[in-house]
């Protein structure tokens, strides 16, 4: 995530232990901020197959804080936990946010709300129920509102403040997970009203972010099964392209087309190129 000040901050996987670091968009000073295993608290496999670790790393509006989910992610976030935990951009001060225990709770994805005083993130529990809806964390008195309660996943904050989009699965048979089910790209108001699905189709759309300027982008499997599609049919996540969108849904423009996954964008203003 590429805060306004201009730092870039990611998750460091060349070196194996999935920590976070800031860095210039030009990859100049480079920065460890948060060590993975300066607090032991994820397994070391785990981490060393990007499994663990700490990801979704998220600004404040103003650089002075990182907000990111440590633990277990993907196959195992239904037995290992999750936190949220945030860290000062320089990396001197770290604290965890949530406490959930292994099997019970996995918290991660965090967003920062503009003001930075809120942090909207996902909740996901032990099987069969796996994710179990956003939750929004008042950083002033500690207190958790639930946003919503079914599997969503990948929440961010509008620059404004007054949406939040993310991930959606739908018509989830509970009696068998391997179905087939779409994902769609919803937005909410961060009060719990105005629900709003923006995508339709029958492929999944998933992995949106928001413009500077308010609109959404994000990755669709709408056009996938072309040059891949003789090779393997059964693709969870055929080869995606970016789409950008207007808030509301409206104006859908493709903005690649090409044989290879593009997925997680990142709008950087005009002036760094």
């Amino acid at each position: 995530m590429l805060s306004k000040q201009n730092k870039l901050v990611i998750t460091q996987k060349q070196l194996g232990n999935s920590s976070i670091v800031t860095m210039n968009p030009d990859g100049t000073d480079l920065d460890l901020v948060f060590d993975v295993f300066s607090i032991n608290s994820t397994s070391a496999s785990g981490t060393a197959s990007g499994l663990a670790g700490a990801f979704q790393p998220s600004w404040t509006s103003d650089g002075e804080w990182i907000t990111f989910g440590l633990g277990g992610w993907f196959f195992e976030r239904s037995s290992q936990p999750g936190w949220i935990y945030r860290v000062t951009a320089n990396g001197s001060y770290y604290e965890q946010l949530t406490f959930g225990e292994a099997g019970v709770s996995n918290a991660g994805f965090p967003s920062y709300s503009p003001d930075g005083t809120k942090i909207v993130y996902r909740e996901c529990g032990p099987a069969p129920m796996y994710c179990i809806g956003l939750r929004i964390l008042d950083l002033a008195d500690g207190t958790v509102t639930n946003l919503t309660d079914t599997w969503d996943n990948t929440p961010g904050w509008s620059p404004y403040g007054e949406r939040i989009v993310f991930t959606r699965r739908n018509h989830i048979n509970w009696d068998d997970l391997t179905a087939t089910d779409s994902f769609d790209v919803y937005t909410i108001f961060p009060n719990g009203t105005s629900l709003t699905q923006l995508t339709t189709g029958g492929a999944n759309d998933a992995h949106a972010v928001w413009s500077a300027d308010g609109r959404i982008l994000y990755s669709s499997g709408m056009y996938g099964f072309r040059e891949e599609s003789p090779l393997y049919d059964n693709a969870f996540q055929p080869r995606g392209q970016i789409i950008s969108m207007n808030f509301d849904g409206s104006n859908k423009t493709l903005l690649t087309d090409s044989m290879w996954e593009n997925i997680m964008p990142l709008y950087v203003l005009n002036d760094e190129f």
